[in-house]
């Protein structure tokens, strides 16, 4: 039953004649282990999508989490997943050191995308960005994660911006950032922006209730070929250490879900109960309404291991520091070899 103590009696004794009294260290003497696997609402919990929809306890039980994006961050922080996905600036934040926890490898490469209902017929590529200049951007998180992402391509391509209060504070010269406090309201046709960007699946639900609203950028199009690392996932040191051929299975049924669900086998309606029935009682913002093929394709759901995504990881960190003036620091110990 969800919530309650996972008891691995059967992987136990499997991974006890690998691991030797090395297991013990997470769990009982006699062996029992338990594990948690967390993870935020949204694009994130696509990526263990399949997981959840088969229930999948890898010889014995495993605990699915889905929490609200706010909250996931307690999850590493107060040491309670296991294994747990999470933004790459939180993850570095959090145990960059590598000490606690240890990067399995990125999950999503990038779900935003830029809107407009006044220039519809535009579209924003790294060759047009500097038209953006006098315009007014609205965009969610602006001072975190999404809005440092956006500011990283508007430096790499050396385009001005501002970030102002109202589109009445806008300047002529660059390209005026403002905070979307509210997507729900703050992203619409009647908005005071000139353009406005957004994470998918939300994006879809916009533009589906409001045609008027157009994608006419993609932001991960603008940062680079292959996107960026976006959410991340990360697995306590002592599970890593203790327990290698479990890791070893959930990282291939990671990779398979990728494949999965982007495959006519994947029913949106099995996915959306799947994770709503690990929500604790939540209700998902995924639904019928905003989940379909062209929104999972939006979410980039890929994993990547460390060991292909240390570099872009390491490279991605040091131009969110430069961008936000955060002192973050990856230890070569962070990356799961």
């Amino acid at each position: 039953m969800k919530g309650l103590k996972r008891v691995f009696a059967v992987f136990a004794c499997a991974a006890a004649l690998a691991c030797g009294s090395a297991l013990a260290a997470c769990g009982d003497e006699g062996g029992d282990v338990s594990c948690t696997v967390a993870m935020p609402d949204g694009a994130p919990a696509l990526a263990l999508a399949k997981l959840m929809v088969d229930d999948m306890q890898f010889g014995g039980e495993v605990d699915y989490s889905v929490v609200n994006a706010n909250a996931i961050g307690a999850q590493v922080s107060g040491e309670q997943a296991d294994i747990c996905i999470l933004p790459v600036n939180a993850a570095v934040q959090l145990a960059g050191s590598g000490e606690k926890y240890k990067l399995l490898g990125t999950v999503t490469h990038g779900n935003l995308y830029m809107l407009s209902a006044k220039y519809p017929e535009t579209q924003i590529t790294a060759q047009t960005l500097s038209s953006l200049a006098g315009k007014t951007v609205g965009c969610i998180q602006l001072s975190s994660f999404v809005g440092s992402v956006f500011k990283m391509i508007l430096e790499a391509n050396g385009v001005p911006y501002e970030v102002v209060e109202s589109a009445d504070a806008a300047v002529e010269d660059a390209v005026n950032l403002i905070n979307i406090a509210d997507p729900a309201t703050g992203i619409t046709p009647a908005a005071q922006f000139d353009y406005m960007i957004g994470a998918e699946p939300m994006v879809t639900a916009k533009t589906t209730a409001a045609p008027a609203l157009k994608i006419v950028g993609d932001i991960q199009r603008l940062y680079g070929e292959n996107g960026f690392p976006q959410a991340v996932m990360l697995v306590k040191s002592e599970v890593a250490e203790n327990m290698p051929e479990f890791v070893s299975e959930f990282v291939s049924a990671v990779e398979a879900n990728a494949e999965w669900i982007a495959s006519d086998g994947a029913v949106m309606s099995d996915i959306v109960a799947a994770i709503n029935a690990n929500y604790g009682g939540a209700t998902s913002s995924l639904n019928a309404n905003n989940l379909n093929p062209t929104v999972i394709s939006r979410c980039a759901i890929e994993f990547a291991p460390a060991s292909e995504c240390e570099e872009e990881i390491r490279d991605f960190i040091g131009a969110f520091c430069e961008v936000t003036g955060a002192e973050l620091s990856v230890a070569d110990g962070f990356f799961y070899e």
